[in-house]
């Protein structure tokens, strides 16, 4: 869905942000990710998920997912 609904560069928002999956996703096919989660053990592993995937991301480019 991500692919078909938005375009490289489009800010996605996840209401429901969980553990960051969807944002992982979204920072891998080059769009920016805005998550909102009210737990704070799924919070702290989303921003963990997320520090690691922006990693990935700045050594070896963009997927092409």
């Amino acid at each position: 869905a991500m692919k078909l609904w938005t375009n490289p560069g489009d800010r996605v928002l996840s209401p429901f942000a969980g553990i960051g999956s969807e944002g992982v996703v979204a920072l891998e096919m080059d769009r920016r990710f805005v998550g909102v989660e009210v737990k704070r053990s799924y919070y702290e592993q989303a921003g963990r998920n997320l520090r690691a995937a922006k990693k990935q991301v700045d050594l070896f480019g963009h997927s092409a997912a």
